[in-house]
């Protein structure tokens, strides 16, 4: 189906949707929604740091409350913890990192499935164009 550019915004919305709902129905079975697979997949990147609430709004964009909740639930999961040596910073427990693989691969899996068919320059270009538009619209 091809759409119009007065859909995109639509098409977007649509494509967020449609993500989310495969992600959370993979992720079911770890009890894990968008928000927390977000803040997991930062800790991923660097298993070793931990991060104040603060951080994760500054890194993620995402308000303070959504952070608060979310992370309130991995913690809740057991997959992230506090930080002894630093009060006000979480880390990822064993737990976490023991989940690490699973939710990896389930995140390619999807990333592989939702970019089937779409060369590397198509999906640079995708990628680019939608950061630009993600500038614009902080900007306002």
């Amino acid at each position: 189906m091809t759409h119009s550019p007065e859909q995109f915004g639509d098409l977007v919305v649509a494509v967020y949707k449609e993500m989310k709902a495969k992600t959370e129905k993979d992720l079911k079975s770890y009890g894990l929604g968008m928000g927390q697979l977000q803040i997991l997949m930062l800790f991923y990147v660097d298993p070793n740091r931990s991060f104040s609430q603060n951080d994760l709004v500054r890194i993620l964009n995402i308000d303070k409350g959504n952070i608060s909740r979310n992370v309130k639930k991995l913690m809740d999961k057991n997959y992230l913890e506090q930080d002894m040596e630093h009060s006000k910073m979480v880390k990822l427990s064993a737990q976490g990192i023991m989940i690490k693989k699973e939710i990896m691969t389930a995140f390619m899996s999807l990333h592989q499935s939702m970019t089937e068919g779409i060369s590397e320059n198509e999906l640079k270009q995708t990628v680019s164009i939608l950061s630009k538009i993600s500038k614009n619209l902080e900007a306002l």
